[in-house]
């Protein structure tokens, strides 16, 4: 089965939607036809989405061009591969978390109970260690969770998104906001691993891991937003300014 979904362009910006970068306009087979649609839409400064299931070789690929060929636009190469191991990471947490909630569904775990939580995240472990991830494609198809990951770019700047259609329960929200909040204060990774992980969600590393890659460029790590609660999908957003025109999301 087919992992890469397809290309959507972006007419606007609504966070409050239902769906967040559900609809796909060009459907892609091959990297070349890829690559053409992606330079087209830079080149005339459109915004766009790439969706798909989950993690995999072929979306680490095509996630590596767009951000190359959007920082190569603007003169900013070398910030490419630092924003290409954050997006990495998001896509790779909203990954997991939707084959989390296949798991939890198949195993009746209840997210709003924090001993049936961390029950089911024991068995999450022991699924995602033995895990091969296109052995999951077929389900996440079936049960439509999806990733989109959008790109916003300007000479002002560019924005990151990365959603999956799985909502945070608060317990879930409560400990990713306790991790950013803990990261904010170190500069260390490995300071951070050993003061603050835990076993429950692989230590909270890509989130701190995030942080201090875009410190350590000079980017405010408050440009690094988690959405919370009450939606039907969780939205990660990566801010990069590019000069000071830019305006953040969070004060439009």
């Amino acid at each position: 089965m087919e992992n890469f979904i397809g290309i959507g362009y972006l007419r606007s910006y609504i966070e409050e939607e239902d769906n967040m970068y559900d609809k796909v306009d060009i459907q892609v087979k091959s990297d070349e036809e890829f690559v053409n649609i992606v330079n087209k839409f830079i080149q005339e400064n459109k915004n766009f989405f790439i969706k798909f299931y989950g993690i995999s070789e072929e979306i680490e690929k095509r996630l590596n061009i767009v951000i190359s060929k959007i920082f190569e636009k603007y003169g900013r190469s070398d910030l490419s591969d630092i924003i290409y191991t954050c997006v990495k990471e998001l896509v790779l947490n909203a990954s997991k978390a939707n084959i989390k909630r296949i798991v939890f569904e198949e195993n009746n775990i209840d997210t709003s109970d924090e001993k049936s939580f961390i029950s089911g995240m024991i068995k999450f472990k022991e699924e995602l260690s033995e895990m091969n991830l296109p052995k999951y494609i077929p389900k996440l198809s079936q049960k439509d969770l999806y990733i989109s990951v959008a790109f916003y770019h300007s000479e002002d700047g560019v924005r990151i998104e990365v959603v999956n259609n799985v909502s945070m329960s608060d317990f879930e929200n409560k400990r990713i906001r306790e991790k950013l909040k803990k990261a904010m204060s170190y500069d260390d990774i490995s300071q951070f691993y050993l003061e603050q992980g835990d076993e429950l969600e692989g230590a909270g590393l890509g989130i701190a891991l995030i942080v201090m890659l875009l410190k350590g460029v000079g980017i405010d790590p408050a440009l690094f937003r988690i959405s919370g609660p009450n939606n039907n999908y969780v939205l990660a957003r990566i801010e990069i300014p590019f000069t000071d025109k830019y305006v953040s999301v969070r004060k439009k």
